[in-house]
C-alpha cells in the first residue's frame, strides 16, 4: 500500500495549526483539488464526523466521504475513507507537536488505488501523483494560513 509522509514546521502555536487542519471548511483552502465540502456536522473535528469531498482529478470529478476515528486536540487527527469512494481504502493521519519556533505538523496518508471506480481513465501512476502533490500542497498550505496575522474565517460555527 502507497504511503506519502510529509512534516513541516510552522511558526504557529499547536492550537492555532489545529483551528485550520480540523475545520472542513478549510479544506477547499488546504487542499488544491478540493471543489466542495459537505459534512453531517458543523464544528471542528469530532470522532465520528463524517466529511464529503468533492474533487476534481485528472479531468473527473471524484467524490469521497470521511469518518474521523480519532481526534485528540491540538495533538492528533485520523480519518478513513468509507467505502464507496474512489479509493479502495485510505487513511489520513495528521500529528500537531510542539517546536522551536511553534509547531511540528506531520501529515500522512496511507491508500490503495480502486481501479474499479476510476476506471481505465487514472491509471496508479496519476493516483499517485495526485496524493503526493496534495499532500505536499497541503502542509505548505497549512502552514502559510496558520502564519497569516488573522485566521480565515470558519464556516464551521
Amino acid at each position: 500500500m502507497p504511503t506519502f509522509e510529509r512534516s513541516i514546521e510552522i511558526a504557529a502555536s499547536p492550537e492555532t495549526v489545529w483551528k485550520i487542519a480540523a475545520d472542513p471548511s478549510l479544506i477547499p483552502k488546504v487542499f488544491p483539488d478540493v471543489i466542495s465540502v459537505t459534512t453531517d456536522r458543523p464544528g471542528l473535528a469530532q470522532v465520528g464526523q463524517k466529511v464529503t469531498v468533492t474533487a476534481k482529478v485528472a479531468g473527473r470529478r471524484v467524490q469521497a466521504t470521511t469518518e474521523n476515528t480519532e481526534v485528540i486536540p491540538n495533538k492528533k487527527l485520523v480519518l478513513k475513507q468509507l467505502p464507496g469512494g474512489f479509493m479502495k481504502t485510505f487513511v489520513s493521519t495528521y500529528t500537531f507537536e510542539p517546536a522551536n519556533k511553534g509547531t511540528r505538523m506531520t501529515s500522512k496518508a496511507e491508500y490503495e488505488a480502486s481501479a474499479g471506480y476510476l476506471g481505465k481513465f487514472l491509471s496508479v501512476l496519476v493516483v499517485n501523483r495526485t496524493v503526493k502533490k496534495n499532500l505536499e500542497l497541503s502542509v505548505k498550505n497549512v502552514k502559510e494560513l496558520a502564519e497569516l496575522k488573522e485566521l480565515p474565517a470558519s464556516k464551521s460555527g
